[in-house]
C-alpha cells in the first residue's frame, strides 16, 4: 500500500511539474528562479535587484523606506517604461515651485499609466505571499515579448509589486525560524525562541505536565493534539512550548510578542477605521501609519493615484477578503458590491475551484435568490443582497454577528479613503493545493487533527520527512525532562515548498493577470480640428456697451488668425469605470478632465475653456445586475461616480465671429447646453482663434484611467 501511495504521489508530482512547463514554455527567464524554498527578505531583496539589472527598459526598483530596525522597503515598478505620459508633462505650470525644493516632483511618464498594486509578506509570518509576488514578477517579465497579453499590458498599464511589506517580520520567520507576526526583532526578546539542542532548527518542546492542555495522538505519535478548554482525558497531558521559552509561553495569545519594545501589527494601523466608534484608540500603534512599514506604504500611495486593483496577499486559509471589514456591505455603493462578488469573486472562485453561487452566475434572477433567502435565511445582509458569500469569497465583517472584523487594517483604507478594489487573500489550503490531497474540512470536530496527519504523511512521502524534526529526548534547564521536535517553523502554516507552493502561485498569478485585464483605459478615438475661417489681418476689437447699442471698436493689428472648431470622442476603452463608485469624490482624486493645449500667447477660447470635467467614464463591461445611467443603486449622491450625468461644452451658436474678442471662457457661461452624458464616451467641442500656425494638441487625463495625447491637424 505504502509503495503504491509512492507511486501514486511520484504521479501527481510528475502531472504537477508537466502543467508548470507548459505555462512556462516559450518564455526566457533572465534571472532564473526556483520555487523549491522560501527566499525569505534576504533572498527576495537579491532577486529584486538582480531582475532590475537584468530589466532596466521594463522595471524600476525604489526604496519607499526603512522598516522598525531599519531594513529597507522595496517596491518593483513593472512597465514598459518608454510607453506612458502624464498631463503635468503637456500643460504648463504657471507657476512652478523652486526647483531648490525636493519634494517636489513630476511623475515619470509610466506613473501616468492604469495601475495595480500586489503585495506580500504585511505580517512576518505570513510569507507564502512573499513568494507570490516573486512568482508574478517572474511571470511579467520573462513573458514580455513572448506572450501578447503580458507584452501588452506592460505597453499599456503599470504594475507595483512590493513582495516584503515588513522585512523585519518576514526575515525572523524565515531566516531565523522565528515566527514573527509584527514589525519589531521577537528574537531580542528577554524569553525569546532559541535553539537548544544545537540541531539547527527552533522547533517545540514538549513535557509532561499535569495541567498540560495536550496529548499525543493516538494515530501519529508525532502529533500533539490540542484538548478543549473543559475535555477531560485518561491520557498524560503535556505543555508544549516553543523551543528556547519558558512554561509561560504557553499562557500567551498565539498572535502576543512582548519585549523590550512595542510589536505593531502593521495590518492594524492604517487610516481606515483605526478609531473605535467611542472615539478611542482601536488598531495598533500610536496613531495611524505610526509604523514605519505602514507609513511608507500608504506615502507611495498617495504619490501614485493610478492604483485601481490591489491585492494584499497573506496566509492561511484558501480564499479571499473584500471589504468592508469594518462595517456591512450596506455601506458600500451596489455596483462596487456587484464588481467585487460578480466579476472578482466569481472568477477567483473558478480559478480555485470551489463552486460558484448560483445568483453569481444568474444575476438576471437576483429578485427570485432576495425572495428565496427571505425565508430560509437568518442573515439580513444575505436576503437584501440575494446570496450568502461563499467559503473562498468573504468579507471581513461579521454579518451574523453584525461586529467589525478589526481596526486599521489596509483593505478598508485603500478602498474607503484611496478608492480602489482592494482584496486580501488567505493563501495555501492544503486540501486544495495539493493535488490528491484528502478533502478535509479543518473547521470540523476532529477535522484539523485528520489535516495534521495527512500533512505529516505527505512530508513522508514527497520530502522524505525533512520538513519535521523527530521527537528526541532534551533536559530542559527549567522545565526537566521532555522532547524537542515537531515541524520546522517556516514549514509550519505556509505552502510547502516544491510542487504544492507553484501550484499557489500559478492560481494566483491567474487571478492577478485577470484583474489587470479589467483596469480602465482611456482613448481618444476621434478628433477634428475644423476650420470655420481664416484671415492674414486679424485685428483687435472692443465691444463698447451703452444702454441697448452696442457699439465695437477696432485696435491694433493682430496678423494672421484661424477661428478652429475642434471636436473629440474621449472613450474608455478598459473593462471597469475610472473611478470606484465615489472614487472621484475622496480626497486626493478627481473626475477625468479632458485638455485642449495650444500656445498661450496664440491660442484664444472662444468657447470651452481650456480644459474640460468628463466626470468619471464607465467601462466596456456590462456589471451583472447594474444599471448604467444617472441614477446608479446605492451610489452616494454628488458628481463623480461611475456613469453620473456630466454637463459638457455648450453648443457652438451660429454667426462665428471672424476675429479674437479677447474673452477667454464664453462658451462656458452662455449657450445651449448639450445633453448630460453617461457611458464610457464622451463628446467635447471648442472654439478657438490660433494666431499664425500655432500648433493644437488634445490631452485626455483619467487617475485610474491613464492620460494619452493627440496631435491636431488643423485644416
Amino acid at each position: 500500500m505504502k509503495d503504491s501511495l509512492r507511486k501514486s504521489g511520484a504521479l501527481l508530482c510528475a502531472l504537477s511539474l508537466c502543467f508548470v512547463f507548459t505555462v512556462t514554455a516559450g518564455e526566457a527567464q533572465k534571472v532564473p528562479i526556483s520555487f523549491n524554498d522560501y527566499h525569505g527578505y534576504t533572498g527576495a531583496v537579491k532577486y529584486l535587484k538582480d531582475i532590475a539589472a537584468a530589466y532596466p527598459n521594463l522595471t524600476e526598483l525604489q526604496e519607499i523606506g526603512k522598516s522598525n530596525l531599519g531594513r529597507p522597503i522595496y517596491v518593483l515598478t513593472i512597465t514598459n517604461t518608454k510607453t506612458g505620459t502624464t498631463v503635468d508633462r503637456h500643460v504648463e505650470i504657471r507657476h512652478p515651485r523652486n526647483a531648490e525644493i525636493k519634494e517636489a516632483f513630476h511623475l515619470k511618464s509610466y506613473d501616468g499609466k492604469p495601475g495595480q498594486w500586489i503585495d506580500g509578506g504585511l505580517h512576518g509570518n505570513e510569507y507564502t505571499g512573499v513568494e507570490v509576488c516573486l512568482y508574478i514578477i517572474d511571470k511579467l517579465l520573462s513573458g514580455y515579448g513572448s506572450n501578447l497579453e503580458i507584452t501588452n499590458l506592460l505597453d499599456n498599464k503599470v504594475i507595483y509589486v512590493c513582495p516584503v511589506v515588513n522585512p523585519d517580520g518576514v526575515f525572523n520567520s524565515v531566516e531565523r525560524e522565528i515566527s514573527q507576526r509584527g514589525n519589531w526583532d521577537l528574537g531580542a526578546a528577554k524569553d525569546s525562541p532559541r535553539d537548544l539542542n544545537g540541531d539547527g532548527h527552533i522547533t517545540q518542546f514538549r513535557y509532561k505536565d499535569p495541567k498540560g492542555a495536550s496529548v499525543i495522538d493516538d494515530k501519529d505519535p508525532r502529533l500533539m493534539v490540542r484538548l478543549g478548554p473543559n475535555e477531560q482525558t485518561a491520557k498524560q497531558r503535556y505543555s508544549v512550548v516553543t523551543e528556547g521559552r519558558s512554561a509561560a509561553d504557553t499562557m500567551r495569545p498565539r498572535d502576543q510578542e512582548t519585549g523590550p519594545t512595542t510589536s505593531i501589527d502593521v495590518n492594524r494601523n492604517f487610516p481606515e477605521g483605526w478609531w473605535t466608534e467611542e472615539g478611542m484608540p482601536g488598531g495598533t500603534g500610536s496613531y495611524p501609519t505610526s509604523a514605519p512599514e505602514a507609513h511608507a506604504l500608504v506615502e507611495f500611495a498617495v504619490n501614485h493615484r493610478n492604483i485601481l486593483m490591489v491585492q494584499n496577499f497573506h496566509t492561511s486559509g484558501g480564499f479571499t477578503y473584500r471589504p468592508p471589514g469594518v462595517g456591512p456591505d450596506t455601506t458600500m455603493a451596489a455596483k462596487d458590491v456587484a464588481v467585487y462578488d460578480l466579476v472578482l469573486g466569481k472568477k477567483y472562485l473558478e480559478i480555485i475551484g470551489e463552486k460558484v453561487p448560483e445568483a453569481w452566475q444568474n444575476p438576471d434572477r437576483m429578485a427570485e435568490f432576495k425572495a428565496k433567502l427571505r425565508g430560509a435565511s437568518r442573515n439580513k445582509y444575505a436576503f437584501e443582497r440575494g446570496y450568502e458569500m461563499p467559503r473562498g469569497w468573504i468579507m471581513g465583517y461579521s454579518e451574523e454577528r453584525d461586529q467589525r472584523y478589526g481596526y486599521g487594517m489596509v483593505i478598508d483604507w485603500w478602498y474607503q479613503q484611496y478608492g480602489a478594489f482592494a482584496v486580501t487573500t488567505e493563501l495555501w489550503n492544503p486540501g486544495a493545493d495539493i493535488p490528491g490531497f484528502p478533502k478535509i474540512d479543518s473547521q470540523a470536530p476532529g477535522g484539523r487533527n485528520e489535516q495534521e496527519r495527512s500533512l505529516l504523511k505527505y512530508n513522508d512521502e514527497k520530502y522524505g520527512g525533512k520538513l519535521f524534526v523527530n521527537w528526541k529526548p532534551y533536559k530542559h534547564a527549567s522545565l526537566g525532562e521532555g522532547e524537542v521536535g515537531g515541524w520546522i517553523p517556516k514549514y509550519r502554516s505556509n505552502a510547502l515548498p516544491g510542487d504544492p507552493l507553484k501550484y499557489v502561485c500559478e492560481n494566483h498569478w491567474q487571478f492577478e493577470l485577470f484583474r489587470a485585464g479589467l483596469l480602465p483605459e482611456i482613448a481618444i478615438t476621434d478628433a477634428k480640428a475644423k476650420v470655420l475661417y481664416s484671415t492674414d489681418n486679424a485685428y483687435e476689437a472692443k465691444a463698447v456697451v451703452q444702454g441697448d447699442q452696442v457699439t465695437i471698436k477696432k485696435g491694433g493689428g493682430k496678423g494672421k488668425y484661424k477661428i478652429v472648431e475642434v471636436t473629440a470622442t474621449i472613450e474608455n476603452k478598459g473593462k471597469l469605470a475610472t473611478q470606484v463608485a465615489r472614487g472621484s469624490q475622496l480626497n486626493g482624486n478627481r473626475d477625468d478632465v479632458v485638455w485642449l493645449i495650444g500656445d498661450r500667447g496664440k491660442t484664444e477660447f472662444l468657447q470651452g475653456s481650456p480644459w474640460q470635467r468628463l466626470g468619471v467614464l464607465d467601462g466596456q463591461m456590462k456589471i451583472p445586475g447594474q444599471e448604467t445611467g444617472p441614477a446608479l443603486g446605492g451610489q452616494r449622491g454628488g458628481p463623480g461616480g461611475p456613469g453620473s450625468p456630466v454637463t459638457v461644452t455648450p453648443q457652438m451658436p451660429p454667426g462665428i465671429p471672424g476675429m479674437p474678442m479677447g474673452q477667454r471662457g464664453m462658451g462656458m457661461r452662455g449657450g445651449q447646453q448639450q445633453p448630460q452624458q453617461t457611458g464610457p464616451k464622451r463628446e467635447v467641442k471648442w472654439l478657438v482663434a490660433v494666431q499664425g500656425d500655432a500648433p493644437l494638441k488634445i490631452v485626455a487625463t483619467s487617475q485610474k484611467g491613464g492620460t494619452v495625447v493627440r496631435e491636431l491637424a488643423v485644416r
